[in-house]
């Protein structure tokens, strides 16, 4: 349990009776789809977005009537925003998320937390001190099939976890050139197997390679300890040329699948056979069973976590991904793309969030 922090200043909720006044830095891909949703959210005032492309901050303003900036700190002195989305690519969260908390705004960072850990720790920190909410967009949390596993997992209907198998695997997105696949997709499934088993990673080896990227790592397998003893597998590519975006949780009594695209959710029971010659039962003590395709109601992930996020800054106790578990997610990633560098395996050591 991390030790009360001295430096913390109360929350300072915004007035729930009013919409929520919110601005989105960074009008690229990602920014444009915050901006979306958010226009569509009853209980939010959508004022401004702000782009380094003043053109680009432009054509996403005329099409959602707001106000266009080429500074994001000007749109911050000018618009006071309650709230901001930061969606900009990773080596500027930090700079970007402490120029808005030091205007009073609440923030939404899109995932990872930041570019190195000391710059989250700080983040964090600043936050706190601040008396403001900081949450990091990992948006799987909200897919409704990995809600539906955590409730299900919650309940023990797969008895012990033995191992979470995570694939995410595509082509190459132009976009993203200031960090590897390590820290760009990885860091999803990282949080989503913390959230799942409520455990965390003692131990990690990856092996990473270069294959098209000019700068950064484009293809990883790494494998997770957990303290609970569970394993898990990572996948992840950008060299594939389809998209695939699946776990695969087993355990005592079968088998999850998440599909994250299509939001399907199905179970693969394991069909104990019993016996009372005990060396056919050690030979056949799990076999195939049926296999179930739950019922899934499905929603954007992204309206989820918006909703919530506008929600939590009005003082409302929903799930948001914290700061701490951001962070965290980033820790252990950097920690995969140094054990692919050095081919070692690294013990990774409860340094809680260093803030």
């Amino acid at each position: 349990m991390t030790a009360p922090d001295a430096n913390a200043a109360p929350f300072k909720p915004v007035d729930p009776t009013r919409p929520v006044r919110v601005a989105v830095i960074g009008a690229g891909a990602m920014g444009r789809n915050h901006l979306r949703v958010l226009n569509d959210l009853e209980q939010v005032d959508l004022v401004a977005t702000a782009d380094a492309d003043e053109e680009t901050a432009r054509r996403a303003a005329r099409r959602f009537g707001i106000e266009p900036y080429g500074d994001f700190r000007a749109m911050l002195d000018e618009q006071h925003p309650d709230a901001v989305v930061v969606a900009v690519p990773t080596h500027m969260h930090r700079d970007t998320t402490l120029a808005a908390i030091e205007r009073g705004a609440h923030v939404l960072v899109e995932k990872p937390i930041a570019f190195a850990v000391e710059d989250g720790q700080e983040m964090i920190r600043s936050a706190r001190e601040a008396g403001l909410l900081l949450t990091v967009g990992h948006i799987e949390r909200y897919n409704p099939a990995v809600v539906e596993l955590y409730r299900r997992l919650q309940a023990g209907e797969l008895g012990r976890v033995f191992q979470i198998h995570a694939r995410r695997l595509g082509p190459f997105p132009p976009r993203v050139r200031d960090v590897g696949v390590v820290i760009d997709l990885a860091t999803h499934d990282v949080d989503i197997m913390r959230y799942l088993t409520g455990s965390e990673v003692t131990r990690v080896y990856a092996e990473t390679a270069r294959r098209i990227h000019t700068d950064h790592e484009d293809l990883v397998s790494g494998l997770l300890r957990f303290a609970d003893n569970s394993i898990g597998v990572l996948d992840i590519n950008w060299l594939t040329p389809t998209k695939i975006r699946e776990l695969m949780v087993t355990g005592e009594k079968g088998m999850f699948l998440v599909n994250y695209l299509t939001q399907d959710l199905y179970f693969y029971e394991n069909n104990y056979v019993k016996s009372d010659w005990d060396a056919i039962s050690r030979i056949t003590g799990v076999s195939e069973g049926d296999m179930l395709r739950l019922r899934i109601d499905k929603v954007e992930p992204l309206k989820v976590e918006l909703e919530h996020f506008v929600r939590a800054v009005r003082g409302e106790d929903v799930q948001v991904v914290s700061g701490a578990d951001g962070l965290e997610a980033l820790r252990i990633v950097r920690t995969l793309v140094q054990s692919g560098l050095d081919g070692t395996v690294i013990s990774i050591q409860d340094e809680g969030e260093g803030a």
